[in-house]
């Protein structure tokens, strides 16, 4: 019977070797980890490439429309001052026409 207990726990010893060791799974998680990791970090970097490029976006929009404000002001002023001259123009064709009905 001692050869039979012994055989079977050399039997039992062989099963347990069949398995995943303790090394093997540490090993796999450390690479998922890894993995985990890597994938955190380039997906923070994204975020961040993002980010700086709607604060450059947000700049470029302020700054056009800074520049379209100044252009618009230029218009307008030009817009006031040939409106002006068309006004005084009109005024003097208007003076002369009526000056040239009563005679």
């Amino acid at each position: 019977m001692a050869e039979d207990e012994g055989d079977q726990e050399i039997a039992n010893r062989v099963e347990r070797r069949r398995g995943p060791s303790t090394y093997t799974l540490s090993f796999g998680g450390i690479i998922a980890v890894a993995g985990l990791v890597a994938s955190g970090v380039a997906t923070y970097n994204t975020v961040q490439n993002d980010i700086a490029t709607l604060k450059r976006g947000e700049l470029y929009q302020e700054r056009t429309n800074e520049r379209l404000d100044e252009e618009l002001k230029s218009v307008r002023a030009e817009q006031r001052e040939t409106m002006k001259e068309f006004n005084d123009k009109l005024d003097r064709i208007i003076e002369k026409w009526a000056r040239g009905r009563k005679a």
